[in-house]
């Protein structure tokens, strides 16, 4: 089943959503061009200053030497001008992923905006945190989450949970998509990696301090929309699909997911977000609608965001998951 770790290479509304239940229990390449880093793609169509680092950026004594990370970037330049610097972010990473290479660093100090999906300081306001809160659970106090998935569907939320711990009855009273993201985000409470550290958090901080335009390709608000408008049965599908994953094959697939998005190998990062595993007609219809709306519809929005800014000229450094970039849709 395509599922695994795909809102972390996806969606960073995983930051915020972390924050309101920690209180609870288009060019194409291959991945050899992926993973050199970098690409330049010329347009013929009608085409550095430094900022310092604010105190809360990772600068200890660990990461002062470099990382020796590689994402993939891609470079479009057009006659009009503009240059647009495309990458693929991985919303939660290690500290030794820092300071981020000087090729991405110096094209986003060059940049006059900052594209993200979601300019993530919007999720720490306490307005949003209790609207947050408020739609996770159910307003009828004797509805719950059993009542919205099949029994295999609980067993098995129910067994991966156990994995780490946790006791499934604890959020019984939340809705499916807010349990889902507890699932996706509980290996990383176990892991190196970190969502105060994803690399959109870390350059929305800097543009923050130093006043750079920032542009919202999205928003928290749609992605908290689209989690919270999946189906009860788009959601029976994903929890089905936790049958048999343990602890530490979650880890693994984890950290695997990190080496391949620190080393910009977009067909790895295909690969390591599907399953394979026979599934029904009907589930296979369940997973196409769950990556249209999770993947290719936004894919959509995006390219044509990305588009804008190469047609008005605009220098700018944009950053969406790097599932966005993956497989023949990205």
């Amino acid at each position: 089943m395509r599922r695994n770790f795909l809102l972390i290479l996806c969606t960073a509304v995983i930051s915020a959503f972390s924050l309101a239940s920690c209180g609870n229990n288009n060019e194409d390449s291959t991945s050899k061009t992926a993973s050199s880093s970098s690409e330049e793609v010329s347009l013929s169509q009608s085409e550095q200053q430094e900022f310092t680092l604010p105190e809360d950026s990772v600068t200890d004594s660990e990461t002062t030497a470099g990382s020796d990370i590689t994402p993939a970037m891609w470079e479009v330049t057009c006659d009009n001008g503009a240059v647009v610097t495309l990458t693929g972010s991985m919303h939660a990473l290690k500290q030794s992923d820092y300071p981020l290479p000087d090729r991405m660093m110096s094209a986003f100090n060059d940049a006059d905006i900052l594209a993200v999906e979601a300019d993530l300081a919007t999720g720490d306001s306490i307005t949003y945190q209790s609207a947050l809160l408020a739609n996770m659970y159910y307003d009828d106090p004797n509805d719950s989450l059993d009542k919205h998935i099949s029994k295999e569907a609980y067993d098995a939320l129910e067994k991966y949970l156990a994995e780490f711990s946790t006791d499934l009855s604890q959020y019984n009273n939340m809705k499916p998509w807010a349990v889902s993201n507890i699932a996706d985000n509980i290996a990383l409470q176990y892991s190196d990696l970190s969502g105060d550290l994803g690399i959109d958090n870390y350059l929305l901080d800097i543009a923050h301090e130093n006043g750079k335009e920032i542009y919202e390709v999205e928003g928290l608000d749609s992605q908290m929309d689209l989690l919270m408008n999946f189906s009860d049965d788009i959601y029976d599908m994903l929890f089905r699909g936790y049958k048999g994953k343990t602890k530490e094959n979650q880890l693994e697939l984890l950290l695997n997911t990190h080496d391949a998005w620190a080393r910009g190998d977009m067909q790895a990062i295909d690969k390591l977000s599907a399953d394979e595993q026979d599934v029904s007609e009907a589930d296979i219809a369940l997973m196409e609608e769950h990556s249209d709306k999770l993947l290719y519809d936004r894919n959509a929005v995006m390219t044509e965001a990305a588009e804008n800014f190469i047609n008005e000229g605009k220098n700018v450094f944009f950053i969406v998951g790097a599932a966005h970039f993956a497989g023949e849709k990205g």
